[in-house]
Parts: structure tokens; C-alpha cells; sequence
């Protein structure tokens, strides 16, 4: 199926273009923020898409056009595989997505593959959902230009060729909150939580555990108004904006799940992270100790090997590698230790059986995986939902990226949730990593008490 490209005026920023679609129907807006992160190269828009597959209440339905949903006897995975094996595309380098599917992963569809029962759910949002579209208008940051590409018009990209300049003026309801911003635990039930990991480490059951808190803010107004203000301050490579019936994702991670690109896969896992100081002495000190930590370093290790078996259920004998160990990046509020590996996709798999069995990342579950879920979900009082989930596209020439989708937002009901969390070792200090929880938010937090 070939596409079709009309050129756009890049000097219109992404984030004002998706205003003219934001409303629409499953409205997606995956954004890089290239400006602050330049090897992040594309922002991907797009709306409406022409198939959508979700995961409910343990059942996988497919919706066609406006059709009612209808039950699958396939999991996600095998329906998106067998839907997109309906599609061809011609592969062009400069080009990441021809169509496709896009659509995020939860934290507890997870929690389904490995058989581990859902719990006190706060909230109803499906487990899994992907749209396929065959339509999306892309920002190229490297050669500088936008486009709309599509392979048959719609009524949103005949106005975007037609009447594209006049489509992107809009107001936004103002945001605010409307009520005090709370915590599903407070230091002594997360200090209570935390000893509880370490009789588990110390038992022999785990190595490590990732804990997390919950917070919630009720609110009225544009989520969008509130995505767009908190880009400024929390502006991360692997952002996106979701807009959906049963909710909205707002998410500013800075983690990389799952890259793939002519059968080369690649995952950036991060553990180990000190906060940003507007002080540069400070922020100079605060990279220091995390490059010397011991702890942290030791903490990365653990996942990178979790992650090497992970990806080695489905690569070729031989072919994971560690390109970079304990690299130090830098985001708009924190440091973090990150590590890369690479492998080749064995002949005899696929994409979809690799996103499956390394689902979900290992750098926010822990280690053994299967052991510190079981614990996380014995654990931790509320279900995660999108967060710790994965966020990202296939394309039709099977491009692929995911990240991981912390210091994320799920807005539901005019309450937002989101989440702050670390990776709890032997050696933890309990006032410390409770703080890390807090350091990843901060802005977040920040906004909601001001």
C-alpha cells in the first residue's frame, strides 16, 4: 500500500498543529520535544483511526469504523499481528511511521500474561488499546520540514490540505484543580512497605522490587492547557498526549522501552537517579554521586542482565549486546544512570512475540520479574494502569518505538492519577528512596500546590 505525502509549514510548532485535532476521535500526539533532546528527531500526529483494538474485562475486542465491538478469540497480540499482516508499506529511512498502529500497553495487561489477578481497579480503562491509522502528520526535526502523509483522504486531512492554516487557532478552557493533591501512602505505610521488600530481598525471593506511590487531584478544565504548561518544565524525549473515550493519557517519560528498526532492536533501560539543582555546584555534585554510586550501578546491572534474557526469548543465539553501560543522561528534573543494549530478532519470531514476553520493562518491575510483580501487586494498594506501561507505534514497514510509560498522568472523570517510584535494593535507605519518589513528580507536584 503506497502513501501519498503533501508538505506543511514546519515553522507552525507540533504542539499548536495538534490543537486543530485534538478533539477528534482517539487523537494521538507523540511528541519528542527534539528541541531539548536534538537526537530525538520525530513528533507523530494523527486521529480517527480506521480500526481499534482494546483489552477489557479479559477479553479482546475489535471495533471497525463506528461498529459496535465486536469479541475476539485472539489476545491483542495476535489480532494486531494478524491486522497489520493486511498492510504493506514501502520502507523509507527518513520517514518512522507510513500508518500503522498506535496505542499504549498498562502496566496490568502485564499483570494478565503472567497470571497475576488484578486488583482493586479505581478506575475502568482498558488494559491495551492500539488504533490503526492511515493517516499522521510527522515533524522531521532533522531536515527541518512537516507533513501530512496519508494513504486514502479523510475529512481531517482534506481540512488539514484545504484549509490548514485557519484549522489551528483555538482557545483552551483553563485548567485547575479543585481539590487537595493526595497519596494512596504516606511515609509510614511506604516505610512499612519498603521493610516488608527487604525481608523478601533478604529471604531470597528478589534482588530488587520497584515501588511506587500513587497520587491523585481532582480538576475542571482543557487537560490539553495543563499537558502544554507542564511540557515547559517537564519536557522529556518520549512524551505523548492520548486522547481517548475512556480517558486521557498525558505522559512525559524519559525512558526508551523498545526501539526496532530493520530487525535491530533496542532498549535503554534507566535505574539510578538524583534530582536537578538550579545551583551548578550542586547539580554538578549530584552527577558525581550518582556516577560513583556503587548502589545504583549495581541496581542497573541487575536489570540490564534481566533485560538481555528478556530479549534473548525472541533474538538470535548470540546476538544481545550491551553497546553502553551506566551512561549518565540528563532530564528537565533529574539524572539518571541509563544503559543500551541491541539485538537481532530471530527468524523464527516477530515483533509482537518480542513486545509481549519482554512486557513489562524490567527496569520498573525488578528482579527476578515474575517474583517482584507478584510482590509489587501484593504490595502497592492500587492497581498502576498506564503507568510502568509502554506507550508507542508500529509502523506498517514494522518501524517500531515504545517507551516506558512513567511520569505519566491518566485523566479520567476530572481526576488525574499519577505515580512516583523506585527500585528498592538491600542496601536501601528507606528516607532517601522515598524521596526519589518525590523528585521524579516534583513538578507535577509542584503545579498541584501552587
Amino acid at each position: 500500500m503506497s502513501y501519498k505525502l503533501h508538505q506543511l509549514d514546519f515553522s507552525i510548532p507540533s504542539m499548536q498543529v495538534f490543537e486543530s485535532i485534538k478533539n477528534e476521535d482517539w487523537s494521538i500526539f507523540l511528541n519528542s520535544n527534539s528541541k531539548h533532546y536534538p537526537d530525538q528527531r520525530f513528533d507523530i500526529l494523527s486521529a480517527k483511526p480506521k480500526k481499534k483494538i482494546i483489552f477489557s474485562d479479559d477479553n479482546t475486542y475489535l471495533i471497525n469504523g463506528e461498529q459496535q465491538p465486536k469479541k475476539s478469540e485472539l489476545c491483542p497480540f495476535e489480532l494486531l499481528k494478524k491486522i497489520m499482516s493486511d498492510y504493506e508499506s514501502n520502507s523509507n529511512p527518513e520517514i518512522p511511521f507510513s500508518g500503522g498502529a498506535i496505542g499504549y500497553i498498562s502496566y496490568d495487561y502485564g499483570n494478565h500474561l503472567h497470571n497475576i489477578k488484578n486488583k482493586n481497579k479505581c478506575f475502568n480503562h482498558p488494559l491495551f488499546a492500539f488504533g490503526i491509522y492511515d493517516w499522521a502528520i510527522i515533524y522531521d526535526y532533522v531536515q527541518e520540514k512537516s507533513f501530512l502523509l496519508y494513504h486514502e483522504k479523510n475529512s481531517i486531512t482534506e481540512n488539514i490540505i484545504n484549509n490548514y492554516q485557519e484549522k489551528l487557532v483555538h482557545s483552551l478552557t483553563p485548567f485547575q484543580i479543585t481539590s487537595r493533591c493526595e497519596s494512596n501512602m504516606n511515609y509510614d505505610l511506604y516505610e512499612m512497605k519498603l521493610l516488608k521488600i527487604l525481608e523478601y530481598i533478604r529471604a531470597g525471593d528478589c534482588y530488587q522490587v520497584n515501588l511506587s506511590q500513587m497520587f491523585s487531584v481532582s480538576y475542571e478544565g482543557d487537560e490539553y492547557e495543563l499537558y502544554k504548561n507542564l511540557n515547559k518544565s517537564f519536557a522529556s524525549p518520549y512524551s505523548a498526549y492520548m486522547n481517548y473515550p475512556f480517558g486521557k493519557i498525558l505522559s512525559f517519560s524519559p525512558e526508551r522501552f523498545l526501539s526496532i528498526k530493520d530487525n535491530i532492536v533496542e532498549t535503554k533501560p534507566i535505574k539510578g537517579t538524583r534530582p536537578r539543582s538550579d545551583d551548578p555546584h550542586v547539580d554538578k555534585k549530584n552527577i558525581e554521586d550518582l556516577e560513583s554510586s556503587q548502589k545504583d550501578k549495581a541496581e542497573n546491572l541487575m536489570i540490564v542482565d534481566l533485560l538481555r534474557n528478556d530479549l534473548g526469548m525472541n533474538c538470535k543465539k548470540g546476538s544481545v549486546k550491551v553497546d553502553k553501560l551506566f551512561d549518565i543522561e540528563t532530564f528537565a528534573n533529574v539524572h539518571h544512570l541509563v544503559s543500551t543494549i541491541h539485538a537481532e530478532i530471530d527468524s523464527e519470531s516477530n515483533i509482537y512475540n518480542l513486545i509481549r514476553d519482554a512486557f513489562p520493562g524490567g527496569s520498573i518491575t525488578g528482579a527476578p520479574k515474575l517474583r517482584a510483580m507478584q510482590i509489587i501487586h501484593e504490595l502497592e494498594p492500587n492497581n498502576r494502569s498506564i503507568y510502568c506501561g509502554s506507550i508507542g507505534y508500529i509502523s506498517f514497514d514494522e518501524k517500531t518505538d515504545f517507551n516506558i510509560s512513567i511520569r505519566s498522568m491518566l485523566s479520567i472523570d476530572n481526576n488525574l492519577y499519577f505515580w512516583g517510584g523506585g527500585g528498592i535494593v538491600n542496601d536501601s535507605d528507606i528516607r532517601s528512596e522515598y524521596n526519589e519518589t518525590i523528585s521524579k513528580v516534583k513538578p507535577l507536584l509542584d503545579t498541584f500546590s501552587d
